[in-house]
Parts: C-alpha cells; sequence; structure tokens
C-alpha cells in the first residue's frame, strides 16, 4: 500500500487530528461535518462505542482509498453489535481530505431516539 492507505489508517489507529486537512468534508448515514472541529465533533460520540474494529480489505487507487471493515460497538443501552462498514477516503497533500462512510445505521436508532 502506499502514502494515502497509510494516513488513512493512521487516522483509524490515533484519530490524530494532524492527519486531516482543514477542510475535510466527512459523509456519513447519520451525520455530516466539513472542517477538523465539525468532524471531530460529530465522530466523538461515535468513536466512544466502538470497541474493536478489524479491517477485512483495503483498496489503493492514487488518492483514493477504500477500506471493508468490520467495527464492534457498544451502545449506551448496553447492547452490543458488529457493524460492515464500507468507507472512502481521499488524501490529498498528505492529509485527509474527504471520508464518505456506508453502514446500516439501524443499529443505533434507539440511541437517536433519545
Amino acid at each position: 500500500m502506499g502514502l494515502a492507505s497509510e494516513i488513512v489508517n493512521k487516522f483509524m489507529q490515533t484519530h490524530d487530528t494532524s492527519l486531516l486537512a482543514d477542510d475535510i468534508k466527512f459523509v456519513g448515514p447519520i451525520s455530516q461535518a466539513t472542517g477538523i472541529e465539525d468532524y471531530m465533533r460529530a465522530s466523538a460520540s461515535f468513536f466512544q462505542m466502538v470497541t474493536g474494529t478489524r479491517v477485512l480489505s483495503q483498496f489503493e487507487d492514487g488518492n483514493n482509498v477504500c477500506t471493508i471493515y468490520e467495527m464492534d460497538v457498544k451502545l449506551p443501552t448496553g447492547s452490543s453489535h458488529t457493524i460492515s462498514i464500507a468507507e472512502w477516503a481521499v488524501v490529498e497533500n498528505g492529509k485527509l481530505q474527504q471520508d464518505h462512510v456506508y453502514f446500516d445505521a439501524s443499529v443505533f436508532a434507539p440511541v437517536l431516539q433519545h
């Protein structure tokens, strides 16, 4: 894998904001965000629920990285789930510029209703 995958993987492991472009754009099934502060705020509660991640496959095409993975989450309700996720990330100038995440968000319905 190349530099784009390295940056994506490092961010997935560390959530180091120095790896993000100032105007990062995030699109997911539950929220959207633009900019580092907005992105981290939108992601903070989600990151807290994550108990494990397993990368199943990853593809890189230039600055585009597609990662297919399973994520284990424990909801505030106490229930635990494994979610299958596809993520398309775009890296420009050594920074994560775009992050598009696709998964079935229905598992979060009990949390979103409160």
